[in-house]
């Protein structure tokens, strides 16, 4: 009996202990993990390999002998039937065997008149089908390249099973008959050079054994390095143990091999396997140390160096032997070139296929993306080459030291990470799709300031943009690319700018209008002032650098609310005033919102109308749903409110919850002037962070935005309009030109910070910025080893507890129902699902199944969660009656049930929103509190499926 892997669907083995080393070896180390035995129709599923090896030793172990009786009796039973003239039939109940039945035997047998013959058949085809392919391979199409079917020896009419696609619902159908619908599965890409790229990395990988041990011994000591961030040493030690016990198991091998052979007549055969183990090379032997270790990883995984720019001199002292004397050294950055990174990014096959597809555009008037804004029409790279790379840039300072401590601002950090626009919207917020691009202290550039990496950088956007060629697996291709957008905080787009990065010093506080402070607080509308433009701000510049006077030059400095021409300004095509957004976390979150609830917190407590006490209570106290549990606020100090900072002293994450659930808190003083002015800014907020705006909300928001600052005005008089509101005002246009803000904000960028800051304690602080970013770029080495499959695209799916369905036949008559599909071959219920970092939860998350006429959402609560066949995820919902959105909790109000109602089956990819939401109750009324405006969500759904 050949058996063969049906997770790779290249190895073929003669036994099935072969076929079990090999999954081992090769597969079960994934954190996707999972097959369902499938050996004489086993339907038990697994995701531990020990646990699969045992339950094949307890149940079928006639397979793990040579020759059990089993066997030996289909033997005899196939003789007779060839006897008798009659087909032989392979041991079609076992899905790991490989069978080379031909297709004109197939057509014979389903010929046949006899209903035996056709229960067979039918019994056949659906215990082959009924394996689940593991997760890693979702998606994976090249697998198939052959076009054979994904089980060697099954008719070619079965179905290909894959992760579907969350965005698209294409069907690739190989139906057994019309009559008998199969479940919709994407489409293989059709990119032909994607699928070269696919192709050629296939032929790469096809190495010895002796390269494959050593590359995937390599791969273990990088992954314990750099992704569980082991020291040097303790990496040493475990490969010095792992190499003692692999002496040791092969001494035991050595052995065992040797007794067996004893006990029969000596031959050539004896010698010849016995000195296999003496040639035997030691995989770990080229990464024992850690010089070892470095090489073999810049020889075999695409390693970039970082380049050691220097920027100046320093004098230091330097110990040599009992003294210190006065040495020179070289103040420096350090740079990763950006065009190597990219190719080192695109280099994995699945990467290059998504952003070499291109991103499609939404819907007219509907902004989704950054190619949904009005810069990609008049951008000169763009507009001509819509594939181009769109480069996002930050920049932020971090301090790695204690910030109290004697040693704070010497360790202070300046990083430059970039993304790609390019880059799915659902997997952009992945740590792995940002990238670091440049790091340095923020003392050795005292004196060049942020230029110096700005001008380095810009010598790579040059050649981008004029287009460059890069080596990938699939051979030479060339790409073009402009930066898009620069991010970060006011003080970090400021200095990355020229601007004054203090703008309570400068007479024009904002980088794209010159307003003063007197006219911000009398206009709130963009209109009422006079926009910066380029040409402009260009003339300025040459203002500032021709001053006679270092009295009048500080004086223009101060009237322009300038400091100095950037090199931001020499990059192709980038307008550094309107290509630097707003970010809504540091401007809502840490400015604005704080500073308006802590204002009329103060206000009410003041008055009387408020007990702070009790509203602490009833944020303690408050029913948060599994979502907001990690992110609840935290009680509020009375002395919080009596400084005279604007600040609340939450983090962004507390302060959207507290956004979210503020209207229900503040129930006591409904109705009051203060309380509108809550709900106005959250309804400001609700839109800001919606992943979806039409171009009516956004002049809506304008509106918004100009009545919310008015009423301010009018209830805190005795409080100035702060930069932060200002920059409010500008949102609207930026939204129009750049998409929706929330693909600019910074969140994300700021737990990149993680990953070095977890290092601090391991690494030399005698050039931190190097040892920092060598442990980078070996992580993001460790990023490619697994060509199938990348951080980017990890955990798409992660499933809870699986059972057993109780009622199969429900669940078939559901799913016929709804999918017009009469075949199931495999089905679960799980007790929760997370997919693409959205987490679903039987009995408790709420999901948006679809609008009614009223554009009302309607809500459906999740009964359960069913996966069939391993491809497709489907919901069985309650629906619940929407009766109207209430504007007093900025939440949706819905009636559940009375009665039991009949339930709906919803295919998880179908969903009219993603985000999972939850119930709560307050004065016998069930709310559903949401975090963003649903309006235009809906509206562009609508419209999609027209």
């Amino acid at each position: 009996m050949i058996w063969r892997c049906i997770i790779c669907y290249v190895f073929v083995a003669l036994t099935l202990k072969s076929l079990l080393s090999h999954i081992n070896s090769a597969h079960s180390r994934s954190p996707d993990f999972r097959l369902v035995c499938g050996i004489d129709g086993c339907t038990k599923e697994y995701r531990v390999y020990n646990s699969f090896w045992y339950h094949i030793r307890r149940t079928h172990s006639q397979y793990l002998d040579g020759v059990s009786s089993s066997r030996s009796h289909r033997r005899e039973r196939s003789a007779q039937h060839e006897a008798f003239g009659e087909p032989r039939k392979t041991d079609s109940n076992n899905l790991w065997t490989y069978s080379e039945r031909t297709l004109e035997a197939q057509d014979t047998w389903k010929s046949s008149d006899s209903p035996d013959n056709e229960k067979t058949l039918e019994n056949s085809v659906d215990l082959q089908t009924s394996l689940l392919v593991p997760v890693e391979h979702f998606g994976d199409f090249d697998a198939f390249d052959t076009g054979e079917s994904v089980f060697s020896g099954l008719s070619s009419n079965t179905v290909l099973r894959s992760h579907p696609n969350l965005e698209a619902q294409d069907v690739l159908l190989n139906e057994t008959s019309d009559s008998n619908p199969t479940l919709p599965i994407p489409n293989r890409p059709s990119d032909d050079s994607s699928s070269s790229c696919l192709h050629q990395e296939t032929m790469n990988d096809e190495l010895s054994s002796d390269d494959v041990l050593s590359r995937h011994a390599t791969a273990i000591v990088m992954t314990a390095r750099e992704k569980h961030h082991l020291s040097q040493s303790g990496v040493n030690d475990v490969v010095a143990e792992v190499q003692a016990y692999q002496a040791q198991l092969l001494n035991s091998l050595r052995s065992q091999l040797q007794t067996v052979f004893n006990r029969h007549a000596g031959s050539e055969l004896q010698r010849e396997a016995l000195g296999l183990f003496d040639s035997f090379k030691d995989p770990f032997a080229a990464v024992s140390t850690s010089y070892r270790q470095d090489s073999v990883i810049k020889e075999k995984f695409n390693f970039v160096e970082a380049e050691e720019v220097s920027v100046g001199l320093a004098v230091c002292r330097q110990k040599r032997k009992k003294q210190r004397d006065l040495a020179i050294k070289n103040k420096c950055f350090h740079y990763i070139p950006l065009i190597k990174s990219l190719e080192q990014l695109m280099s994995h096959p699945k990467i290059f296929a998504m952003i070499n597809g291109g991103s499609q555009k939404c819907s007219s008037g509907y902004f989704y993306d950054i190619i949904d804004g009005e810069l990609m029409l008049s951008h000169p790279l763009f507009s001509s080459r819509p594939s181009a790379l769109q480069i996002i840039l930050y920049s932020d300072e971090i301090e790695i030291c204690n910030p109290l401590g004697s040693q704070a601002s010497k360790n202070k950090l300046l990083m430059f990470y970039y993304t790609l626009g390019n880059i799915n919207p659902k997997y952009r917020s992945k740590l792995a799709s940002i990238r670091l691009l440049a790091i340095a202290k923020q003392s050795e550039l005292s004196e060049c300031g942020v230029d110096a990496i700005l001008a380095r950088l810009h010598e790579d956007l040059v050649k981008l943009y004029n287009g460059v060629k890069i080596h990938l697996p699939c051979g030479e291709h060339e790409i073009y690319g402009a930066v898009v957008s620069v991010c970060g905080d006011t003080l970090a787009q400021h200095e990355l700018c020229g601007f004054k990065e203090g703008v309570g010093f400068a007479y024009s506080k904002c980088r794209h209008c010159e307003c003063s402070f007197e006219d911000m607080q009398m206009f709130f509308n963009d209109e009422n002032f006079e926009q910066r433009t380029l040409e402009r701000h260009i003339r300025q510049c040459s203002d500032i650098e021709k001053a006679s006077t270092e009295y009048l030059r500080n004086s223009l400095k101060t009237t322009y609310g300038i400091n100095r021409r950037s090199k931001v300004m020499d990059f192709p095509a980038f307008n550094l005033i309107h290509q630097t957004p707003q970010d809504i976390m540091h401007v809502i979150l840490e400015g604005i919102a704080p500073l308006e609830i802590k204002c009329i917190l103060k206000q009410l407590v003041l008055l009387g109308q408020l007990d702070l006490d009790a509203f602490n209570a009833d944020i303690i106290g408050f029913p948060y749903s599994p979502q907001d549990t990690r992110d609840r606020p935290s009680p509020i100090a009375y002395s919080t409110l009596a400084s005279n900072d604007n600040k609340l002293k939450q983090s962004s994450g507390q302060m959207l919850v507290l956004l979210k659930i503020v209207p229900f808190l503040l129930d006591v003083i409904k109705g009051t002037a203060y309380f509108s002015f809550i709900l106005e800014l959250l309804e400001i907020v609700q839109i800001l962070f919606s992943p979806v705006i039409s171009l009516e909300t956004t002049d809506k928001l304008k509106v918004l935005i100009e009545q919310h600052l008015k009423h301010f005005k009018d209830l805190f008089s005795e409080n100035n309009i702060t930069p932060k509101q200002h920059y409010l005002i500008h949102v609207p246009s930026q939204i129009k030109l750049l998409g929706p803000m929330l693909r600019h904000m910074c969140m994300r960028f700021e737990s990149k910070h993680c990953f070095f800051k977890k290092w601090v304690s391991k690494v030399n602080f005698k050039n931190v910025c190097k040892s920092l970013i060598k442990h980078n770029q070996m992580f993001e080495c460790c990023q490619n080893v697994n060509r199938s499959n990348h951080p980017i695209f990890g955990s798409e799916c992660v499933l809870g507890p699986v059972s057993e369905v109780k009622n199969m036949a429900y669940l078939k008559g559901k799913v016929r129902d709804y999918f017009g599909v009469d075949q199931i071959d495999h089905a679960v219920s799980v007790k929760w699902i997370t997919l693409n970092g959205n987490k679903y939860i039987s009995e408790k998350t709420l999901v948006v199944c679809m609008a009614n006429g009223s554009s009302l959402p309607e809500f459906g609560l999740v009964r359960n969660i069913f996966v069939i066949n391993s491809s497709l995820y489907c919901f069985e919902c309650q629906i619940y009656s929407t009766v109207c959105f209430d504007r007093d909790y900025m939440s949706y109000k819905i009636e559940v049930p009375n009665l039991a109602e009949a339930t709906e089956l919803v295919n998880a990819d179908n969903l009219v929103d993603f985000t999972p939401y939850y119930i709560l109750s307050h004065r016998d009324i069930t709310y559903v509190p949401v975090k963003y405006y649903l309006g235009d969500v809906i509206e562009l759904h609508k419209a999609s499926s027209v």
